[in-house]
């Protein structure tokens, strides 16, 4: 279950980065941060207030400080004591800006945190958008495997007992690195783009049946795990059916949406005997060069469709087969 965000734990977690200080003592740090969102409370001081968005932090600007400190006590008491009515997290006052004490004095009142920020606006902004989109990035958790193989990031996935682990373990040791076994937690960090990473509980550890919990990094060293690493291709391990079809020129590229982020998928099927590691490290070097506009079947298509065109044009110019043709 994910912790919500207190403006405490925002706090402890971005206050010593961001050089924030609370200047209404420990006021309100129970509040809980409800949106992604920073919003500039612009068009609110003015009056309006039909899109207000009270989940937010609110962050002061030089233009709303200096509006505020330009108008009477009793508007400026008016405007926020309805800004305060809707239970906002905090508010955060940018670089050497000075807030009235009438609104301090309120805030302490309404239990609102007025923090500032000793860092420049532009590095300020870039660092607490980031922060909360990832706090509140769409996430998941998958049952599978996640792998660093040639700098590509690889998704095994399959029914429990198919031999994920096994065949993370042979990868490993040819090299490649281990990201997350069993529980793969998924967060979605931009419009194209998945993040996967392990549960801290499991971090750098491979569970092999027979054998037990193998700690990749104490086995294998540091080089051979890495904390995160972005969800490229998945590989679902299926069992040989004789009966089934498979993809046999990679004419047709499937696709898994995950968090509505679409990605390559591959069915591979399995059987005693076949090599799928060797046959993981080559997914990986196809989709690295299908990223520089290599595309291997797609290019032998094009050279037997030529030749095919060349044979056929070369026959109709012969009078030996002209004859054969209406």
């Amino acid at each position: 279950m994910e912790l919500e965000l207190t403006i405490q734990r925002f706090l402890n977690d971005m206050g010593a980065k961001l050089k924030i200080v609370q200047l209404n003592g420990r006021v309100g740090r129970k509040n809980v941060i409800r949106s992604s969102k920073v919003n500039i409370p612009g068009l609110e001081l003015a009056g309006y207030w039909d899109f207000f968005s009270p989940k937010s932090i609110q962050l002061l600007t030089n233009k709303e400080v200096k509006f505020i400190s330009n108008i009477s006590a009793a508007a400026m008491k008016s405007i926020f004591e309805r800004m305060f009515s809707y239970e906002i997290p905090g508010v955060i006052i940018l670089k050497d800006l000075d807030i009235p004490p009438l609104v301090l004095d309120l805030a302490t009142e309404m239990k609102v945190p007025i923090l500032q920020t000793k860092v420049e606006n532009t590095d300020f902004l870039k660092e607490i958008n980031s922060f909360l989109y990832k706090e509140f990035a769409p996430r998941i958790n998958i049952h599978g495997t996640l792998l660093d193989i040639y700098g590509v990031g690889v998704l095994l996935t399959g029914r429990s007992g198919i031999g994920k682990s096994e065949i993370a373990l042979d990868l490993i040791e040819r090299g490649h690195r281990l990201v997350a076994d069993d529980v793969v937690n998924i967060e979605k960090a931009s419009e194209t783009i998945l993040m996967g990473y392990g549960e801290k509980i499991l971090q750098d550890t491979l569970e092999i049946r027979g054998l037990g919990i193998v700690n990749v990094r104490k086995a294998f060293g540091i080089r051979a795990v890495r904390p995160r690493k972005r969800l490229e291709v998945q590989i679902e391990l299926v069992e040989w059916d004789k009966n089934a079809e498979y993809e046999r020129f990679g004419l047709e590229e499937q696709k898994n949406t995950i968090l509505d982020v679409d990605i390559p998928f591959i069915t591979l099927p399995i059987y005693p005997g076949k090599n799928i590691t060797v046959i993981a490290e080559v997914i990986s070097l196809n989709y690295m060069l299908k990223l520089h506009g290599e595309d291997p079947a797609k290019e032998l298509q094009e050279e037997l469709m030529a030749k095919l065109n060349l044979q056929s044009s070369t026959m109709m110019n012969d009078k030996r087969f002209k004859g054969d043709f209406e």
